[in-house]
């Protein structure tokens, strides 16, 4: 099949090298004359991966002054290069950039930051010829963050009054919370000494505080994840104003479904397809929203863009839908739970597992005058992007579900880890595969018997309380490690009732496997002689679905299972289905 022209800016966070490459743009330059006309100190949090880098990208050569020739080239095709605003290159751009800090130690960490601060000072000095060797000599052997900084602006500000310079300065901080975020992460405590009132990150934002007050920063923009960092400067930084939250700000970054819409269309070959694509696209790569009133969720940009530009010159889905990418984020997942009270933590993902929802209170910030209890650590969570927001419950209360595939697969992988490791089934990894070729092939036996011989292991200790959610949970832990299988719960049939459970065919899988439908009932360990009655409940809910439901009847290599658990002892049949 001939290569598509189309070039999707996929891992791109440079807006030049964007626009000079022809590279597709979905155009979020409009929210740059929101910005200019309402907002001078604007802090904007988003989950990785969401086009955060870009956008400041696109503010970095907006305002530059000294990229004010390009402006026609760069900008040209979208609506602020037909919209300008007054502020269009008419500033000094102070740019710092805290991704990819080493904090493996305390040590190291103060050292990177160091690092970060002090050669972005000496750039901006050196970019537009400012001060002279003598405050560059000291900034480059200053010993700390706060002073470095401090020695920047009482340079800046005895310069600017001696040469009467007006130009204004933009500050912008990209990613301001990754570093901070990793040691909060490993080490609360020194997450709380760094960001104290005689931490370095501390000492740093209060210098840029004093900068704006002074009239040295006119404006900044600042992006992260979390509010976490930030409350923890308290009164050492309270002058920026959260858009995160801002309805006007949802779709600042994301893509909304017209938008991934229209890059599927740029590309797909038979536009039949569009329909089936859009729905798998919705399944894996939607579903986040940032406020309770807005109508509707948006994507995860990076996470489009991989997929489409997998998919674009052989039309086919990509081997992993799930972004390579994005598989650090298990071991983030991982340590979060292990984190500050554990056992508050895993009873939180028991009931977001178990229900595909919790409800708290949604804050804004966070407190350090108390411990991290159970509405941090969800609303850690959702800043995080690993939970997001799915309406209310009956209280009012917001409520937390977890966005889409690719991060519920995450969350399963570590729940199946944790189970593992809970019955000291740690080394049978092997026949977790194992089992799961098996019921590839057809023969279910094995995996119920390993599941079977999971619950026994944990049945006499206090970690899994025993009804039918449970016994699916358990499946699914495993199912989840077979790539080549689609998990699915509670799917409506009808009028009379939901599937349990379905393993169905993953669609970036070139394997054939066998796909099943689960109808799943409990008893209790005194309710045994109800078994076969139970049983006969189970088996008409399955031929029910069978019969019913269109979507069952157009896969070729179904198998339908009855299942009846008693206590932790499992009995299956299987119920014909129909050729």
């Amino acid at each position: 099949m001939q290569m598509t022209p189309v070039k999707f800016p996929y891992g791109i966070s440079n807006f030049e090298k964007l626009a000079d490459q022809n590279f597709v743009f979905v155009d979020k330059t409009k929210y740059i004359e929101i910005l200019e006309n309402e907002e001078n100190y604007s802090i904007f949090l988003r989950p990785r991966r969401m086009g955060k880098s870009l956008f400041v990208s696109i503010l970095e050569y907006y305002y530059d002054l000294l990229e004010k020739d390009k402006f026609e080239k760069l900008f040209s095709k979208y609506y602020i290069g037909q919209n300008p605003t007054p502020g269009a290159n008419s500033f000094r751009v102070l740019k710092f950039d805290f991704s990819g800090i080493d904090t493996q130690s305390n040590e190291d960490t103060f050292k990177y930051f160091l690092s970060k601060i002090r050669s972005t000072l000496i750039d901006f000095i050196e970019r537009y010829d400012l001060l002279n060797e003598y405050v560059l000599g000291i900034i480059s052997t200053s010993g700390s963050p706060g002073e470095m900084m401090n020695i920047f602006f009482m340079s800046l500000k005895t310069w600017k009054e001696q040469t009467r310079d007006e130009i204004p300065t933009y500050l912008l901080i990209d990613e301001y919370d990754h570093f901070t975020n990793e040691i909060l992460i490993r080490d609360l405590g020194e997450f709380k000494t760094s960001v104290s009132e005689n931490g370095y990150i501390r000492k740093f934002y209060e210098t840029i505080k004093i900068a704006t007050q002074q009239g040295l920063i006119d404006r900044f923009f600042i992006t992260g994840v979390s509010p976490v960092t930030m409350d923890g400067l308290t009164s050492g930084f309270n002058i920026g104003t959260h858009l995160t939250s801002d309805k006007e700000f949802h779709n600042l970054m994301g893509f909304s479904e017209k938008e991934v819409s229209d890059l599927l269309n740029l590309v797909l070959v038979n536009k039949s397809r569009a329909e089936e694509i859009m729905f798998d696209l919705k399944s894996w790569y939607n579903g986040y929203r940032f406020n309770l009133r807005y109508p509707d969720t948006v994507y995860n940009s990076d996470m489009v863009l991989y997929f489409l530009d997998k998919f674009k010159s052989e039309q086919e889905y990509p081997e992993q839908m799930l972004d390579p990418n994005i598989m650090p984020d298990y071991g983030k997942i991982k340590k979060l739970f292990q984190g500050a009270n554990l056992n508050e933590n895993l009873t939180v993902l028991d009931e977001i597992l178990k229900n595909g929802k919790i409800s708290t209170e949604l804050i804004f910030q966070f407190s350090f005058e108390k411990s991290f209890d159970r509405i941090a650590f969800v609303n850690l969570l959702y800043y995080l992007g690993n939970l997001t927001l799915g309406g209310t419950d009956k209280y009012g209360l917001p409520l937390f579900v977890i966005p889409n595939y690719v991060i519920k697969e995450l969350f399963w992988q570590y729940y199946a880890n944790l189970l593992q490791e809970k019955a000291g089934l740690m080394d049978e990894a092997y026949e977790v595969r194992k089992v799961m070729y098996d019921t590839a092939d057809g023969n279910i036996g094995p995996l119920l018997m390993l599941v079977q011989k999971l619950l026994e292991a944990l049945s006499n200790r206090d970690f899994i309380k025993f009804d039918e959610k449970y016994i699916k949970m358990a499946i699914q832990a495993y199912a989840f490690q077979a790539k080549y299988y689609y998990v699915r719960s509670e799917r409506e049939v009808g009028n009379e009732g939901y599937i349990d459970l379905e393993l169905l065919r993953h669609p970036d899988t070139s394997a054939e496997p066998h796909e099943y439908i689960f109808e799943i009932k409990y008893l209790k360990q005194t309710d045994e002689n109800q078994l076969q009655q139970t049983m006969d409940a189970a088996r008409g809910q399955v031929i029910y679905y069978l019969e019913n439901d269109p979507i069952l009847k157009s896969h070729q290599k179904l198998k339908a299972i009855a299942l009846v658990a008693v206590k932790d002892k499992l009995y299956w049949e299987e119920v014909a289905v129909p050729g």
